[in-house]
């Protein structure tokens, strides 16, 4: 793989399984070196032994999310090893998934809901951009979620929690600008993590899930040098694939690239989505040449 991520420093929470694993050996493959973080030792272990295999470095700091300090240690443990952060994502996530009455939706769990979806990101980007600033810049990258669009029942804690990261993105984004750092959420529909295990296979196969290794490319693009001008973006992922998926129907022997199927996919697609999809532009040309 092209190592479009050489020599720097990423730190992303959650990468003991699912989103976070796949984006810690994915952002390994493309060059960067790794802190990975979680509550699992035995899993970032493996998470580690994966990244070490790609050849890159890393280090494993366990922390519970919901404590700041211990988001700092994380933060001061990986400038201590690799000398500097260029690279913070949010991925770290919880949801318990019961309609608002259910007595299972105790306060407890939408404290853990709360704490995990909204303070981590929040306490893992404080702690962080004194050192991305420090870096001369760098980026930080959500992950979000596309249930808030699609709101269903029982998702009530879990859609509260990931709406008010879109705003944080665009928020943060316009504060950070002046410092070269730029911020954005990817907004994945369902992925096939440890997240869907109260479901059935049967229930799981019919929402066909995206794998978790299919969203490295999404994330690298916005730590590359293409991609450090886009900001308070909250990229809806269905709609890229619907432009992916329409790009594979242009001919073998004409060159695919946003500006040759742009037109196509106006035909294609709604008017609102495609004034959404256009701000992608630059992403969806890294994906067509990665694909």
């Amino acid at each position: 793989m092209s190592q479009i991520l050489e020599g720097k420093t990423a730190l992303i929470t959650g990468s003991s399984s699912g989103i976070g694993k796949a984006l810690a050996i994915g952002f390994a493959k493309y060059g960067a070196d790794i802190i990975v973080t979680g509550r699992n030792q035995e899993r970032m272990d493996e998470t580690k032994k994966e990244i070490e295999s790609a050849g890159k470095k890393a280090i494993t700091v366990a922390a519970n999310i919901h404590n700041y300090d211990e988001c700092a240690k994380v933060v001061k443990a990986g400038i201590e090893k690799f000398g500097h952060l260029d690279i913070l994502i949010n991925n770290a996530g919880y949801s318990r998934l019961y309609p608002i009455t259910h007595r299972k939706l105790t306060p407890e769990i939408i404290d853990n809901i709360l704490k995990t979806n909204v303070l981590g990101p929040y306490y893992f980007s404080h702690a962080s951009i004194p050192y991305l600033i420090e870096a001369g810049g760098g980026s930080i990258l959500n992950t979000g979620s596309l249930a808030v669009l699609t709101p269903m029942p029982g998702w009530v804690a879990y859609v509260m929690s990931k709406s008010s990261i879109s705003g944080f993105t665009q928020a943060l984004a316009v504060e950070l600008k002046p410092r070269n750092i730029n911020v954005n959420t990817i907004m994945p529909r369902m992925v096939r993590t440890p997240m869907l295990h109260g479901m059935s296979e049967e229930m799981i196969n019919a929402m066909n899930p995206m794998k978790p290794e299919s969203l490295v490319d999404f994330y690298a693009f916005f730590a590359t040098e293409d991609g450090k001008k886009s900001t308070g973006l909250n990229v809806r992922v269905d709609l890229i694939e619907s432009v992916l998926n329409l790009a594979g129907q242009i001919p073998k022997d004409q060159e695919v690239t946003w500006e040759s199927v742009n037109k196509f996919v106006e035909e294609k697609v709604k008017t609102d989505d495609f004034k959404e999809i256009k701000k992608y532009k630059k992403l969806i040309n890294f994906l067509l040449r990665n694909s």
